[in-house]
């Protein structure tokens, strides 16, 4: 059947691309893609607290906050009261926030490397398809954070990501409802 080939052929590639930026996006064998994440996220949403961090990481409170206690070992993040005494305001320091430019750069670098082999017509394909299959994966706002945690705004800012846009979307539906 063409449609499972189709689908086999990406379930190969996307499990392909994960395994290489999980591999290059290491700078030593303890860090996890979801400290990445994290660092990228805070990067966006500055100030956040944990609950908001949990959410957009995939991870329960418990597991950001020793995340978040390892980040801030390495003396990437900052904790500081929140809005209230039982909250916490996430905040890059000066080298975290280097450190997450850094790694969406050089994923961006890499997943270029992988797609130089396309003419520039089959990237405007790729493009075209991307978009799609990632807008047809929202269901909530909220998802956006999730699906976007490790993108580079610079290279895809929010008002021209499809994500960005159809969580706008679903934002004034569920206004409106």
């Amino acid at each position: 059947m063409p449609k499972l080939r189709t689908a086999n052929l990406l379930g190969a590639l996307a499990n392909e691309i994960a395994g290489r930026l999980e591999r290059h996006g290491k700078n030593h064998s303890n860090e996890t893609s979801s400290a990445a994440a994290a660092l990228n996220v805070l990067a966006f949403y500055e100030g956040c607290s944990n609950g908001t961090l949990s959410r957009a990481l995939g991870l329960s409170h418990p597991a950001t906050v020793r995340l978040v206690d390892k980040l801030e070992a390495a003396g990437l993040v900052r904790s500081q009261t929140g809005v209230d005494k039982r909250s916490v305001a996430l905040t890059l320091t000066h080298r975290g926030r280097k450190r997450a430019r850094a790694v969406v750069h050089e994923r961006s670098l890499l997943l270029d490397g992988m797609i130089k082999v396309l003419t520039p017509a089959q990237r405007q394909q790729l493009d075209a398809i991307a978009e799609t299959l990632l807008k047809s994966m929202m269901r909530e706002a909220g998802d956006a954070d999730y699906i976007c945690r490790l993108c580079d705004d610079m290279e895809c800012p929010p008002e021209e990501c499809p994500v960005h846009r159809k969580a706008m979307t679903l934002e004034a539906v569920s206004r409106l409802e």
